[in-house]
């Protein structure tokens, strides 16, 4: 749990205190050792009485420089730094460090022993020790080295080259400590953590990427089951949109094979989320007579029968466009004539801002992102999907394209031209107010943005007066048709 905030500007302060203070105290508890020596006269006890204020002066500052170094370093400035908490094995080892020079300061300028000589047997100690306990100090030494290089921090998942899998709950002097799937404990020593090779799912960044391969019959048309197959990604609550989910042809034969790309929040919840994608690819085939994964075998005897499905037509898309719904049936289909949809690429560029344009397009499947040169650079004014349109603007009012679109995944498209639209939007209103909020509401959101990166707002109408663009629409439309 974390220390409160003025808990720790407390102990801030109070150990301000306690370092303007020290050398009173110790002045003080020098003059009263000192007096006590004199009372008692005894030579031996004032010799040693005599060397105790500088004793306690080395290990008051030794106390004082760690609780600084606890206070200001590894509970202020390394987690504000590095977003995480100081490991105990790096604090616990600058401890030690911190006190150890503090005895070898009073072992030679107080009791005048030889620090050479002191430094030999301790050094002859540690060589007895260390090849006593040479695992526990490699294990010590590469808990340092996992604090300092951090290829994991308590919370991540990780993998080790054996297969030990899960979440990293502790770092100790020894060993590191994670949780499996199956809520046991994995103790991994620090020196085998250390030397393997460690798979941190959640660095650089906590998404996880995820790609599967489907396989169905070839029968079916691939750029209905590529649809199919983006549709069902992009209804799925954990799959995110950015970056998109793409899916490819990535084997033609009998069957064919299909690669989705996908990404989600992170990785524990891969499972959760891949039964969401499953559930969705399932409902998607299910409702276009199509069996996932479906390996055909032929009899000779019997001929066999080949899936009935079909890529939605332009009427069927046409319909489920919210804009459209003023439409009636019969104008539906007078609008779908001789419209032909357009199949464009990842990454592909649909219409460049500037440039002249007298059509609009609808999304019948996939995510066009619409960008804007602002503040030297293009800058991301939204994301459309299924049943959204763009470039009304232009086809409207004879502007030049506002903005550039571009196919965020593989993007099927109706481009609808001015000569078609005009006479069933001349004599309807509601759908001319409806594309007038479109409009006004994408060009408001662009001027905002434009704002918020200190731009002077484009030329032109006002953000947001959908009314004033109707009657635009109107004049432009009764002069030209």
């Amino acid at each position: 749990m974390p220390e409160p905030v003025s808990r720790r500007r407390h102990r801030k302060l109070l150990w301000l205190l306690a370092l303007a203070l020290l050398p009173l105290l110790l002045w003080a508890a020098d003059a009263l050792v000192r007096q006590l020596a004199d009372a008692a006269a005894v030579d031996g006890f004032a010799r040693y009485a005599g060397a105790l204020p500088t004793v306690l002066l080395y290990a008051a500052v030794a106390y004082v420089l760690d609780q600084g170094l606890r206070i200001w370093i590894w509970e202020g400035a390394y987690p504000r730094f590095t977003g995480t908490a100081t490991p105990g094995v790096i604090q616990g080892a600058a401890t030690v460090v911190v006190y150890s020079i503090a005895a070898l300061l009073v072992l030679s300028r107080i009791l005048h022993l030889d620090t050479g000589a002191v430094l030999i047997s301790t050094g002859v100690v540690a060589g007895v020790l260390g090849v006593a306990m040479q695992n526990t100090i490699s294990d010590l030494f590469s808990g340092v080295a996992i604090g300092i290089d951090q290829p994991y921090r308590i919370g991540d998942w990780v993998e080790f080259e054996d297969g030990t899998l899960g979440e990293v709950v502790d770092i100790t002097w020894r060993s590191t400590r994670i949780r499996s799937w199956n809520a046991s404990l994995y103790v991994v020593p620090n020196k085998k953590a250390a030397t393997s090779t460690v798979h941190n799912y959640q660095r650089p960044s906590p998404h996880y990427a995820y790609w599967l391969e489907l396989a169905v019959s070839c029968e079916i048309s691939p750029l209905l089951v590529r649809e199919l197959l983006l549709k069902a990604a992009l209804a799925c609550r954990r799959v995110l949109k950015d970056p998109a989910p793409l899916v490819y042809l990535c084997q033609l034969g009998r069957p064919c094979r299909y690669m989705v790309f996908v990404h989600f929040p992170d990785y524990p919840w891969r499972y959760a989320a891949l039964d969401e994608l499953y559930l969705a690819i399932h409902a998607q085939f299910q409702r276009a007579g199509i069996a996932p994964a479906a390996v055909t075998y032929q009899i000779d005897a019997r001929r066999a029968e080949a899936p009935v499905a079909s890529l939605p037509s332009v009427p069927e898309v046409l319909r489920n466009v919210a804009v459209l719904t003023p439409l009636s049936d019969a104008e539906i289909a007078t609008l779908a004539e001789d419209l032909t949809p357009r199949e464009v690429g990842v990454g592909e560029r649909i219409v460049e801002q500037d440039d002249v344009g007298d059509s609009m397009f609808v999304i019948a499947t996939g995510i066009v992102v619409l960008s804007r040169r602002l503040d030297g650079g293009m800058k991301e004014i939204e994301r459309l999907g299924t049943g959204q349109c763009f470039g009304e603007l232009s086809m409207l009012t004879g502007e030049p394209r506002y903005s550039t679109a571009r196919a965020a995944t593989n993007v099927r498209l109706i481009e609808i031209p001015k000569a078609k639209l005009a006479p069933i939007l001349s004599g309807n209103e509601q759908l001319q107010a409806r594309l007038a909020e479109i409009a006004a509401a994408r060009r408001a959101h662009s001027e905002a943005l434009a704002r918020s990166l200190a731009e002077p707002a484009g030329h032109g109408m006002l953000s947001g007066d959908a009314a004033w663009l109707k009657e635009l629409i109107g004049n432009f439309f009764a002069h030209r048709h």
